[in-house]
């Protein structure tokens, strides 16, 4: 998934490109990063205590595409940025560098990321004008990936006369906690690029945005408390819009808020009828008649013997299409 850049207290996208001169003074400020699933926790030390600096990131992906590895570019972008955030808030240049920018040591959060994937942090002074006034620092860094389960969560839905669908999430492990919630199929694009979403990232970065409060607040464990499950849960969806298909989705989530089983799920059709279960009874082995590829040919036993890919998987007389990850 490509996301555009983020930046220190929000998640906004950069505009048109500005010219801007480079800047070759010493960079003061000292970065570290603290790496997690979904997010990381940034700690910065400086030597001036006087000077402001600002700090953003994105994926790689996008920032080479960007051109972000050219100093010149990039502090075009920044100042950019800081004239179309006042513009657009009503404020001058100067209210928001204090507002987005740091001045002294600092720590911050930046979470909305995904486990497993490749960003660039980077850094430099900056003025009340908005312009570059140091060299740009960069870091780039890959968050860490999940560690799977082979848990499951099994799913029942049910037509209600209202036309609402009601279900029951039976997970095999009363303890862990689960994430539980229905997904519009016509919101899972990235807001941003505009490209689809998997099932799996379009939950994952919900919860990973979601979490950036409860870290900020050094609450984390209080997402869990109000945001997951445990144990066996129903719930009612009665506000199904009428021609929407649906995504009734459920996996376990770890000590981190990464997806960490896989995902069970229930579509629902444009006239609220579930038409697909994709969940496994806590005593079926999920592959316990093969793996395939697209084209029929035999790859393996379990989706263990496998690469990440899209397999049919054939088990208790059904056939099934999964995407390993």
């Amino acid at each position: 998934m490509k996301k555009l850049r983020y930046f220190a207290l929000s998640m906004l996208a950069a505009l048109s490109l500005a010219a801007s001169a480079q800047t070759t003074i010493p960079n003061p400020v000292t970065l570290t990063l603290d790496i997690h699933e979904c997010y990381v926790h940034e700690t910065m030390t400086t030597t001036d205590e006087t000077a402001y600096y600002y700090v953003s990131y994105l994926e790689k992906e996008i920032f080479e595409e960007k051109g972000y590895n050219d100093d010149e570019t990039l502090a075009s972008e920044d100042k950019k940025w800081f004239e179309e955030m006042a513009k657009g808030y009503q404020m001058d240049v100067k209210d928001v560098v204090q507002s987005f920018g740091f001045k002294g040591d600092a720590a911050e959060y930046q979470a909305g990321l995904l486990p497993d994937r490749e960003y660039v942090i980077w850094y430099h002074g900056v003025d009340e004008k908005g312009n570059t006034t140091t060299e740009i620092k960069r870091l780039p860094f890959r968050t860490k990936p999940v560690q799977t389960i082979s848990n499951r969560i099994k799913l029942k839905a049910q037509k209600t006369n209202d036309g609402g669908i009601f279900v029951t999430c039976e997970p095999d492990d009363k303890n862990l906690y689960y994430t539980f919630g229905s997904i519009a199929k016509s919101n899972m694009f990235d807001e941003f690029t505009h490209e689809e979403l998997t099932i799996r990232d379009y939950m994952q970065t919900g919860i990973s945005t979601q979490i950036y409060d409860y870290l900020a607040n050094e609450e984390f464990g209080e997402w869990f408390k109000k945001n997951a499950n445990q144990g066996d849960f129903s719930l009612k969806f009665d506000e199904l819009v009428s021609g929407e298909e649906y995504y009734i989705v459920a996996a376990y989530v770890d000590n981190e808020a990464g997806i960490c089983s896989e995902i069970a799920t229930i579509e629902i059709d444009g006239k609220g009828n579930p038409t697909s279960i994709n969940s496994v009874k806590n005593s079926t082995t999920i592959v316990a008649d093969g793996v395939y590829t697209l084209d029929g040919t035999r790859v393996g036993t379990t989706l263990g013997d496998v690469q990440r890919g899209a397999y049919i998987v054939k088990f208790n007389g059904r056939t099934h299409k999964v995407v390993k990850k």
